[in-house]
């Protein structure tokens, strides 16, 4: 079987940790591609069997791409229109991690005719979709999905128990933005931070509330005709009110700048997280109304250190796409949609594996 020739576009954590999960992997060859060279170096400096290249010039990629199978976004959303538009034009196939945004869409599905395209596959969205999915195809109907999904520290140290962990100008994103939500059978917008509830598992308690970002696309959920539908972040008891503070007592829901500020200076960087999947959902099973909650958790790669949980699930989700792709079971045309792969499956396949702890 001829190797499946992977360029990722972007050194950044993500990027480097796909790379590190498929380096010396019978099944690929991989190239790196960053614009900056001190993102480079760091790369250089994990001492990975992988080139690394400087992109000199935007308008260069589709050149440096030419050679490829699958083009690979690890950049931010500000650039993923650029690398899905030299993806196409260098003719490759593509996976990014972030959901495309309006004006990124049509460029997708004008590359999915002729191209596999796997958008969004990150946890949430991305890997929480095909969880989620999984468990609706269990009830017929089904009357209501919680989703929520919490990337946590494992040694909290502060009143928020919380720390960076992925992007805080993402953080304040899914704070502040309007949710996508399923209520009454419609498609609405609810205000985050709402919604609030308890849980406890394994003897810990948490607290979720709703939280933008986690369900930009609907679709694969609305075959099942589900009443409710409803996307929560979870975290350690407690900040929820903080966050309530800081943005409304404080004002900062405003003042995006110093909050950015704020949080970048006061909160730890955290390699040592636990990521928590727990999906809920209600419905008729058996003729009969039933409940059911099925919950995951994962915990770092210690063999790509120093990259955490979230970090390291997000890339070990695409290096499984990609496998399954080398191997033939996914076509080589079309948006790849999450709930395409068995959700057993998917967790039994080498890179996901080796992260469950459960």
């Amino acid at each position: 079987m001829a190797r499946l020739r992977i360029s990722i576009v972007g050194a950044g954590r993500l990027g480097t940790a796909l790379a590190a999960l498929l380096a010396g992997q019978d099944e690929f060859t991989v190239d790196v591609i960053d614009p900056s060279e001190d993102a480079l170096d760091r790369f250089d400096q994990r001492q990975l069997p992988i080139r690394a290249h400087l992109l000199r010039h935007r308008e260069d990629l589709p050149a440096m791409l030419a050679k490829a199978d699958v083009t690979v976004a690890a950049v931010p959303e500000a650039a993923l229109d650029q690398v899905a538009a030299a993806a196409g034009a260098a003719g490759t196939h593509f996976l990014d991690f972030s959901p495309a945004k309006a004006h990124a869409q049509s460029r997708l599905r004008e590359l999915s005719r002729e191209r596999a395209v796997f958008s969004g596959c990150g946890v949430s969205p991305g890997i929480i979709d095909n969880v989620a999915c999984g468990l609706v195809h269990e009830f017929s109907p089904i009357t209501d999905l919680t989703i929520r999904v919490g990337s946590i520290p494992r040694f909290p140290t502060n009143r928020l128990g919380y720390g960076q962990i992925w992007n805080v100008d993402g953080l304040i994103d899914e704070y502040t933005r309007p949710c996508a939500a399923i209520r009454d059978g419609r498609q609405v917008m609810i205000e985050p931070l709402e919604a609030y509830e308890r849980i406890v598992m394994d003897g810990v308690g948490y607290e979720c509330f709703t939280t933008a970002g986690g369900l930009e696309d609907l679709e694969a959920l609305t075959a099942a005709a589900p009443r409710n539908v409803v996307f929560k972040t979870l975290r350690y008891p407690g900040h929820l009110e903080y966050m309530r503070f800081l943005l409304d007592d404080l004002g900062l829901r405003g003042r995006r700048d110093m909050l950015r500020s704020l949080l970048l200076n006061g909160l730890p960087v955290i390699q040592d997280d636990l990521l928590l999947l727990v999906v809920t959902a209600r419905g008729e099973r058996n003729s009969q109304m039933a409940e059911r909650t099925i919950s995951h958790r994962f915990v770092p790669n210690p063999k790509i250190a120093p990259f955490n949980a979230l970090t390291t699930v997000a890339a070990g989700y695409a290096a499984t796409l990609l496998l399954l792709f080398a191997r033939g079971e996914i076509a080589d045309a079309g948006l790849v949609p999450h709930q395409r792969i068995e959700t057993g499956r998917l967790f039994s396949e080498r890179f996901l594996c080796s992260l469950k702890c459960d």
